[in-house]
């Protein structure tokens, strides 16, 4: 092969490969592009999430927080943080007694936990707005003293009739039972027996 079929070919291959520096410069930069709209996109949902996130913040502390001080009045106070953890966003609810702090997960006293559980509840089906009904058992049963527990049934049935949202109560505390005579609209013994397992053998409306 003479020089000049190799300066040929050489040239050749040098075309070739300018051709596919061209492309590969029209693919980095269609990337960066995509990179840069992705970029802006997450920017964007990161910012309506902070925003939807706090709006979820300060309605769930309302409903919580007004529920709690109808009961128990300047005593607790009920926040919620949003943390992000491995990529993932968490949500840690914070309840402290008097200043300090209290896990929900332990014992509070006096039954301030199921009131902050009924609450929470209530928050989370007025965002998603779902079915009106929401099941309850043994609500308040943790309530002490005894004279509390009137006022959270009236926290009951005021939610229930300025939510329009109806609320099926569980109960199996003679001293709950009696009370829920006071809020509610119809009532049910249910009487059960042990077959193997645990069946309902009778159903009977009270009248109230």
């Amino acid at each position: 092969m003479n020089f000049s079929s190799k300066i040929q070919q050489a040239k050749g291959k040098k075309k070739l490969m300018e051709t596919q520096l061209e492309e590969l410069k029209f693919l980095l930069a269609d990337k960066i592009s995509y990179l840069s709209t992705l970029e802006k996109a997450q920017s964007f949902i990161q910012s309506v999430a902070k925003k939807t996130q706090e709006q979820l913040k300060y309605h769930i502390e309302d409903v919580v927080q007004l529920a709690i001080d109808s009961i128990f009045p300047d005593e607790y106070t009920f926040s919620v943080d949003f943390s992000i953890k491995y990529g993932k966003t968490s949500c840690n609810l914070i309840f402290t007694k008097n200043g300090f702090p209290v896990d929900l997960l332990k014992a509070a006293g006096g039954g301030v936990v199921d009131i902050a559980s009924l609450a929470l509840r209530i928050a989370v089906w007025s965002i998603g707005h779902t079915d009106n009904v929401l099941i309850l058992d043994e609500p308040i049963a943790r309530i002490q003293p005894a004279e509390l527990q009137a006022i959270a049934w009236d926290t009951i049935k005021e939610l229930s009739h300025r939510l329009n949202l109806q609320f099926i109560i569980i109960s199996n505390s003679t001293n709950n039972g009696e009370a829920i005579h006071l809020v509610a609209d119809k009532e049910f013994r249910v009487s059960m027996v042990k077959d193997d397992i645990w069946k309902v053998s009778e159903v009977e409306e009270i009248n109230i």
